[in-house]
């Protein structure tokens, strides 16, 4: 790190850091460093996971199974994909099925 702040100008950048530590040179160093910079990433898509989850199973909704649980988790946390779909087109998905009724006997 030394190595870093002598041949830094001002705040350190992440392309400065790029041209100095190199893999082969300070293998221990450059491991920290992809450590250091993809773990806020890491630790927010959790931390949104188990805030979805708070909102997904709350007392009313506590008997709820596993899978659809798991289902409803996922929409929730892939919003913006689940935005793109048109209720319509899965209504009409639904429909075009012939036989939606189980036998129960």
């Amino acid at each position: 790190m030394d190595l870093v702040k002598a041949s830094a100008v001002a705040p350190v950048a992440l392309e400065h850091l790029r041209k100095t530590v190199k893999k082969e040179s300070y293998p221990n160093v450059y491991k920290m460093l992809q450590l250091a910079l993809t773990l806020p990433i890491g630790s927010a898509t959790s931390e949104r996971s188990f805030s979805a989850m708070r909102r997904i199973r709350n007392w009313l909704r506590s008997t709820m199974g596993g899978t659809r649980f798991s289902s409803l988790a996922i929409l929730h946390i892939e919003d913006d994909i689940t935005a793109q779909l048109s209720p319509e087109g899965i209504v009409d998905i639904y429909a075009e099925r012939k036989k939606r009724r189980l036998l129960l006997h």
